[in-house]
């Protein structure tokens, strides 16, 4: 079974879920319409939705790049942890709340798209990852200020979050493009 099959039949299967009624509903709604009827406000909210993505993805990117020994090398970690980590969770309350309106202007497009849901899943998993490793250097600050050579795992972890982020921005784009 191919993965085209597979989303095909997670589309399917979530035609038979009380979600299509749920966006039918949603796409009734004074706040929906109002979104369809001005043709600037999902270009508005994919445009905060973008740039949310961007600082979001930067900001791990940077934190990231310091525990593979990349960059901030001048930085201890827990000042690359101050500097970083606020906008990451900027960003992540930016992108809950646009995302929340390109729901409520196009419901079918969104909630009816195994996309959609595949990327869900991966930023809850984004947002768990990034609440645990902001509490793992709170708690071990003196073990974080050490030097990550050789600590593989740390290393390991910092590339899969990277594809994690690549993986959420790739299904972002490709909810467009995946009929429902």
């Amino acid at each position: 079974m191919s993965i085209s099959d597979l989303l095909f039949a997670f589309t399917e299967w979530l035609r038979t879920t009380p979600i299509v009624n749920l966006s039918l509903w949603i796409s009734e709604t004074k706040a929906s319409l109002w979104i369809g009827s001005h043709f600037w406000a999902i270009p508005v909210m994919q445009n905060i939705h973008i740039l949310s993505i961007a600082g979001a993805f930067g900001s791990v990117l940077m934190i990231d790049m310091r525990i593979l020994g990349f960059t901030g090398k001048g930085r201890t970690m827990s000042q690359t942890i101050r500097r970083y980590m606020p906008w990451i969770w900027w960003c992540l309350l930016l992108l809950i709340v646009s995302g929340i309106g390109m729901i409520v202007g196009e419901p079918v497009r969104e909630l009816v798209n195994p996309i959609f849901w595949i990327k869900m899943g991966l930023v809850i998993l984004a947002i768990l990852v990034s609440a645990g490793f902001h509490s793992s250097v709170r708690r071990n600050m003196a073990r974080w200020e050490m030097s990550h050579d050789g600590r593989v795992a740390v290393r390991v972890g910092a590339v899969l979050v990277i594809l994690l982020w690549f993986a959420i921005i790739f299904c972002g784009r490709w909810i467009a493009y995946a009929p429902v």
